[in-house]
Order: structure tokens, then C-alpha cells, then sequence
């Protein structure tokens, strides 16, 4: 077994999974059809999203595993590297969408059209 292409593939996953798991998260709290749906499929939208998450990693994983062909040692370091970025910058939206969330549900003038 590549364990470079196992990295390389695991990452590519993670990286998806990742982006999957921010807009999934920011569009259930903006649209409440989208979060009724995910809570219709397991009784609540955190854990069809959670579901979602391990179903979708572990899935891409097996088609990067599978149509990647060797990983070099660069590949995997850029692929782990983005794996990185990406992580921070999903926390970064999350954390900045709900502090938006928090202040604005807080000051009457972000919910003013006129301003």
C-alpha cells in the first residue's frame, strides 16, 4: 500500500469534506427549508450533517485513493499544507458567520434596510 497516496487522498478528502461541512453549517442557519431538511432525514440537522461528513470523506477518499495515481513526497506535503489553510479558514467563516449572527441579532440597525 502508497501510504503517499493514502496521505494525498485523505487530505484531498478532508479538504472537500471540510468546505462541504462550512456550507452545509452557514446555509442550514440562513435558510430554515434547507435546515428542516437535513433534520428530516435523522430527526435533526447536526447529526444528518454529521452523517453526511463521515459518508462523504470516506467516499472521497476511496475515489482519490483510486483514480490518484502515486502521490510524491511535494504532492502530499502541498496537499497537507491546503489541508491546513483550509481548516483555518472554515473556522474562520464559522466563527465570523456566527459572530455576525450574535452582534447583529443584538443591534437593531443590522436588521434595518436603510442603513
Amino acid at each position: 500500500m502508497d501510504k503517499l497516496k493514502s496521505i494525498y487522498a485523505s487530505a484531498c478528502s478532508a479538504i472537500a469534506t471540510i468546505i462541504a461541512v462550512v456550507a452545509m453549517t452557514i446555509g442550514a442557519e440562513l435558510s430554515p427549508e434547507f435546515k428542516n431538511t437535513l433534520a428530516g432525514f435523522t430527526g435533526h440537522h447536526w447529526v444528518t450533517k454529521s452523517w453526511v461528513t463521515i459518508i462523504l470523506f470516506v467516499l472521497l477518499f476511496y475515489v482519490f485513493r483510486l483514480i490518484g495515481k502515486s502521490a510524491s513526497d511535494s504532492q502530499t506535503k502541498k496537499a497537507l499544507f491546503a489541508l491546513g489553510v483550509i481548516a483555518i479558514l472554515g473556522f474562520l467563516a464559522i466563527l465570523g458567520f456566527y459572530t455576525y449572527e450574535f452582534v447583529c441579532k443584538r443591534n437593531e440597525r443590522c436588521n434595518q434596510k436603510d442603513h
